[in-house]
């Protein structure tokens, strides 16, 4: 493994002009054209003063005919190389922004598809904040390497050409100046090197900065700010975050502050040679405009220097976090998995074998020690306290976490067989936080843009519920969802969300659904609307329901309830009622409750899925 201070910085380069050979070649001629033009066009401004200077001496009146042709012969050759410079510069940007916007989607498909568990651990975006940045602009990262090096050559070119008129004057000069040079790229390693040691802790800085900016400019916020009145505590962490980002920055500006001394002492002692040197050529018998033209050469010749040593500086720089970018696209993620394919001419069968978990970077176990089986076919419930790990079973149980210990087998196959994506497509689940995407209605249900079979998602739609609502909105199931891309796009309620998430489980029609919570945000009739239907979402598939409304538990075949310490009653209702242990307690309570309430939707609820457990 690489040092933090080393890695291959030429490998790292070759990578990417290896990349724009196999993306785009034609960015070779623009580099061409460009570097010529480029390395040219210093020298119309070095040549032009002696040449004028040279005529203007004489006096002569006739020599004002040769003025003239002089500036307008320079006026018209800087302008073609000019343009030709600036042409191709311009032709060239967008083909290389292409480039880095290849590599985002790259990068999108490496952590959608990474293992689940990189996405709930908050150091994983710490470590790799750099790397994933790479890709974020236009001038940083992959893209601005890639800007410097089309321009280095052309830098490169005219400094050996100025470096060797200017070396036939006196080498002195060119002393100074490399000296200058080789200090600001050691002060600018320096920099970097300290910088890079900090890039986790100015990540999280940063990624602490952006939360507020977000909180702060997201108006889905707007109503508890302003009725918790939260805005003072908002603004008061934001500036303490704030505060926090730029305590790092400084400690970074501050090593750059104190090393930018040797750097001006080299600068003023080059100056020095430069000037003292040339006055006394001067004084030796060298002419004005021969002076001029060598003034103006060490002045192009210094600026350059410093331009080519902030281009390498930057390339050297920020070429170590394109290597951490190419590191985190070739590391495993856990994103493929085993080879085994989806099941999809079976119901599932799954069975946790002694299994045990614990979260990333923690010591609590969540699960331990957990055996049982859901049959094919079977209708599971999972019911329990808060914080008895029903949800996180159901992560373990779809493949989004590894268990810590033991082994869960889908149809007696390890879990760990399947391919990853193979994996997914077997279960379609509606989770208790439900993800509206600012796509179209129809995309939302289908979960894709191309071939929606329309007549599924309006089936779909229809057996949750939705049908009149997407008949309401301007353009039905084409209508834009959320106001984030589209500000006339539509806003569900939490209960018409839910309904979205499972008529999108419904067009899935995977070989077992899992329902999380998922008419949490629903009353009682419409939770019981949905249940009418769930008959068929089920039909020949193994399902796992959790909830916490337990009277919505009774038409499963099986009811495992959880507890703190792992799996406390297993059985059916009426098992469990006689069994006089706390799922009885529960039930009678939350039927208690609803009784004493005067919640008459409840009963018509609970009578109503009575019914529908007999018709199933």
């Amino acid at each position: 493994m690489e040092s933090e201070s080393k890695y291959p910085i030429f490998k790292t380069i070759g990578k990417l002009l290896a990349n724009v050979k196999q993306q785009n070649k034609t960015l070779f001629v623009w580099l061409s054209v460009y570097t010529i033009a480029a390395a040219v066009y210093p020298f119309f401004g070095i040549v032009l003063p002696k040449l004028l200077i040279g005529e203007l001496v004489l006096g002569d009146l006739a020599n004002v005919k040769t003025v003239i042709i002089i500036i307008v012969g320079y006026l018209l050759l800087a302008s073609i190389v000019g343009f030709i410079k600036s042409y191709t510069s311009n032709c060239a940007y967008p083909r290389i922004t292409r480039l880095r916007i290849d590599y985002i989607g790259e990068i999108f498909d490496k952590i959608v598809s990474a293992d689940y568990q990189h996405m709930e651990d908050s150091t994983f975006f710490n470590k790799n904040e750099r790397a994933l940045e790479a890709t974020s602009s236009n001038n940083n990262g992959v893209e601005g390497v890639y800007h410097k090096l089309f321009e280095i050559p052309a830098v490169m070119i005219s400094i050996i050409v100025l470096v060797v008129l200017i070396g036939m004057v006196n080498p002195l000069i060119l002393l100074g100046l490399l000296l200058n040079l080789f200090v600001t790229i050691y002060i600018s390693r320096k920099v970097h090197k300290h910088e890079y040691k900090r890039k986790e802790q100015l990540a999280k800085a940063d990624r602490k900065k952006r939360y507020y900016y977000q909180t702060t400019h997201d108006f889905t916020y707007g109503k508890d700010i302003r009725l918790y009145g939260l805005s003072g505590r908002i603004l008061s962490n934001y500036n303490k975050e704030i505060s926090g980002y730029i305590a790092v920055k400084n400690q970074i500006f501050n090593r750059e502050y104190a090393l930018g001394y040797i750097g001006l002492f080299t600068l003023l002692l080059s100056d020095a040679l430069t000037y003292g040197i040339l006055i006394k050529k001067v004084v030796d018998g060298m002419s004005i405009a021969d002076f001029s033209m060598y003034l103006a050469a060490v002045v192009s010749l210094s600026l350059m220097l410093k331009n080519f040593s902030e281009q390498i500086s930057y390339v050297i720089n920020e070429t170590h976090y394109v290597y951490d970018f190419y590191n985190f696209l070739d590391r495993d993620l856990g994103a493929k998995g085993g080879e085994k394919k989806a099941i999809k001419d079976d119901t599932l069968e799954i069975e946790f074998d002694n299994v045990s978990f614990k979260y990333p970077n923690t010591e609590q176990y969540i699960i331990k020690n957990l055996n049982f089986k859901i049959n094919k076919g079977e209708r599971l419930a999972i019911v329990g306290v808060n914080g008895a790990g029903k949800s996180t079973i159901v992560k373990l149980m779809i493949g989004l976490f590894d268990v810590t210990e033991g082994e869960i087998r889908i149809n007696q196959i390890p879990i760990k067989q399947f391919d990853k994506k193979e994996l997914y497509d077997m279960f379609s689940v509606v989770f208790q936080d439900i993800n509206v995407l600012a796509f179209t209605v129809n995309e939302n249900v289908a979960c894709t843009s191309e071939e929606i079979d329309e007549t599924r998602v309006e089936k779909a739609l229809d057996r949750v519920g939705l049908t009149e609502r997407i008949g309401e909105l301007p353009k039905g199931r084409e209508q834009m969802m959320l106001k984030i891309i589209e500000a006339d796009g539509t806003e569900f309620s939490g209960g018409q969300s839910q309904k979205l998430a499972i008529a999108r489980a419904l067009y899935k029609d995977s070989a077992m659904v899992i329902m999380d919570e998922p008419t949490a945000a629903l009353d009682a009739l419409a939770e019981a609307e949905i249940y009418e239907n769930f008959s068929e979402l089920v039909k020949g598939k193994t399902a796992v329901y959790i909830s916490h409304r337990l009277a919505s538990t009774k038409f499963c075949d099986k009811i495992a309830l959880f507890d703190k310490d792992g799996l406390k009653e297993y059985g059916n209702h009426e098992e469990l009622m006689k069994l006089g242990g706390l799922y009885n307690h529960m039930f009678s309570v939350q039927g208690k409750y609803y009784t004493e309430g005067g919640e008459s939707r409840e009963k018509d609820f609970s009578t109503r899925i009575d019914e529908l457990s007999e018709v199933l």
